[in-house]
């Protein structure tokens, strides 16, 4: 019994969806929530280089070329993974922006017991930005070194968790269907089966998108907050509440963008995707323009430096953030938390619309 509640309890956080960025130390492991940096570590970690190294499912060209575009905090340059696998960056003067995305697995050993159960699991899919706050040399040539983080850009966990059943309604660039996953952890593409169940349904794997919001465009507007918030000598919490009433007033005319999955029901209970919602019934409330795209046209938009609003709904430890976030210049001009749902709702709509006056 606990096995299986333990399951349901992962595959729920599993299930969760990030995108955010912390800036500030963090307080430990899978914990979201940073502590304001001290005013001088903002001098210290100006005057390193920062080594973006390019994730392979990125293209290095592109990325560079967008990044450079909008990096002004510090030097900065671009490596590969391999670069940086075989490279030596370990220095004060260097500081590291890297792509995390490894599983951590606690156990517990069972007083009593000659066992070990698993009591958690924190998945972390995230741009990681972090410095050498001292290095040195020990006796036997090895390499001592002290890491302090900087900022985290959190994303969405890999798709590899969704089974989708043959006979579902097409939606894009995704479909609807079931959420299963043959073993807690550990499974990897290649191990995923096609499997028949009860129900009578057959289920293979959805690969794409990997990420809802792991695209260039998206990525480009969470380095602009983030550079902004470093040279302005800011941290930034994940609880930050952000409600810029002036600039929400533009929305009175101009259109406010959605990516299309924002149109997806899904219950966590039942770890399955239940629906699509008509875009008129998610902004039933919401009093003003608005236009439902999909990834790829949304972060065209972006990447052709189109100026508009969009529409980003994020969610994590059971709490939901739902944002506004222009798309020239990354900043965010509406963002709240909210424990009531996973689900953006048109709820959500109605109260951003009474804000635009």
């Amino acid at each position: 019994m606990k096995k299986t509640i333990l399951l349901v309890t992962c595959l729920l956080s599993i299930f969760s969806v990030y995108s955010q960025v912390n800036i500030g130390r963090k307080r430990g492991l899978g914990n979201l929530y940073v502590v304001e940096h001290k005013d001088k570590l903002y001098d210290i970690i100006g005057k390193t280089t920062t080594y973006f190294v390019v994730p392979e499912t990125l293209d290095f060209d592109e990325t560079k070329k967008t990044i450079e575009e909008i990096w002004t905090f510090n030097t900065i340059k671009f490596i590969s993974e391999k670069d940086y696998e075989n490279g030596d960056f370990i220095a004060t003067d260097n500081s590291i922006i890297k792509f995390q995305d490894k599983n951590y697995i606690k156990t517990k050993e069972t007083m009593g017991l000659n066992d070990k159960r698993m009591v958690g699991v924190v998945d972390l899919y995230k741009f990681q930005m972090f410095y050498f706050k001292e290095v040195t040399k020990k006796t036997n040539g090895k390499i001592k070194k002290d890491i302090g983080q900087i900022a985290e850009i959190i994303f969405t966990p890999n798709n590899y968790y969704r089974f989708l059943a043959n006979k579902v309604e097409d939606t894009g660039d995704f479909k609807v269907g079931y959420v299963r996953k043959s073993t807690p952890f550990g499974t990897s593409l290649e191990d995923v089966k096609m499997e028949t169940t009860d129900d009578g349904n057959s289920y293979r794997l959805l690969r794409a998108p990997e990420s809802y919001n792991f695209n260039l465009g998206y990525i480009k507007n969470y380095f602009q907050i983030l550079n902004n918030k470093l040279k302005a000598r800011q941290s930034l919490k994940i609880r930050d509440d952000i409600k810029d009433k002036d600039k929400l007033k533009v929305l009175k005319s101009k259109t406010l963008y959605a990516p299309h999955w924002l149109l997806k029901k899904y219950s966590t209970i039942k770890l399955k995707v239940t629906g699509i919602l008509k875009p008129e019934e998610l902004f039933e409330d919401y009093k003003h323009k608005f236009q439902i795209l999909s990834n790829e046209e949304l972060n065209s938009k972006i990447l052709n430096k189109e100026d508009f609003y969009y529409l980003m709904h994020t969610t994590y430890n059971g709490e939901k953030v739902v944002s506004i976030i222009n798309s020239l210049s990354g900043e965010i001009i509406y963002s709240t938390v909210d424990n009531s749902s996973d689900l953006i709702e048109a709820s959500d709509l109605k109260t951003i619309s009474k804000l635009i006056k």
